[in-house]
């Protein structure tokens, strides 16, 4: 025993410990080409993926990939009348008709938002609303709804969901201003 640790511990037994940990780091560093998943090794360099036959992989997903250029990448989603309803209450309540402080104003508006929305919305000071009434329709395009209001456009965007007041409804996920 004595004689093995005397080996070990001698210059050369700690340059062949050395040169087995550099090695054994390299050989884990190194990418190893993965075989095929269904294990054959065809013993080319081929990478594309066939997908297996699934019809499902080849159709339009309506996600945008690369070689999208304009607005028609995207699959048009119509927001129901309820949706367009719900964006309208929610306007009504956020323009604070009843002259609400923080904390009243923040009560009514939160049952109308998704809970990432309501803890943005947390702290914010209803006098800081750049309008006061809704002066036209509002309109829908994809998710969003466009409301006219007095001094610009309030465009919500709409998510089904739930929060803590409503079950499987519409909710405001988004709120965008532009002054007119």
């Amino acid at each position: 025993m004595n004689r093995a640790l005397r080996i070990i511990f001698s210059r050369y037994g700690i340059v062949v410990i050395i040169l087995l940990l550099v090695l054994g780091a390299i050989a884990l560093a190194n990418p190893r080409k993965e075989a095929p998943l269904d294990g054959a090794d065809s013993g080319t360099e081929d990478t594309t993926f066939d997908g297996g036959g699934s019809e499902s992989l080849k159709e339009d997903d309506g996600i945008a990939t690369e070689a999208c250029e304009d607005d028609d990448c995207y699959a048009a989603v119509e927001l129901p009348q309820e949706a367009v309803d719900r964006s309208v209450e929610f306007a009504e309540v956020w323009l604070n008709p009843n002259d609400y402080g923080p904390g009243g104003w923040y009560d009514s508006i939160v049952p109308y938002l998704t809970t990432e929305q309501a803890d943005l919305m947390q702290g914010v000071d209803p006098v800081s609303v750049p309008a006061e009434s809704i002066t036209g329709e509002p309109t829908a395009e994809g998710p969003k709804v466009s409301i006219p209001l007095d001094t610009g456009t309030l465009t919500l965007t709409m998510t089904e969901g739930s929060n803590n007041f409503t079950e499987n409804g519409w909710l405001v996920s988004a709120i965008d201003w532009e002054q007119s």
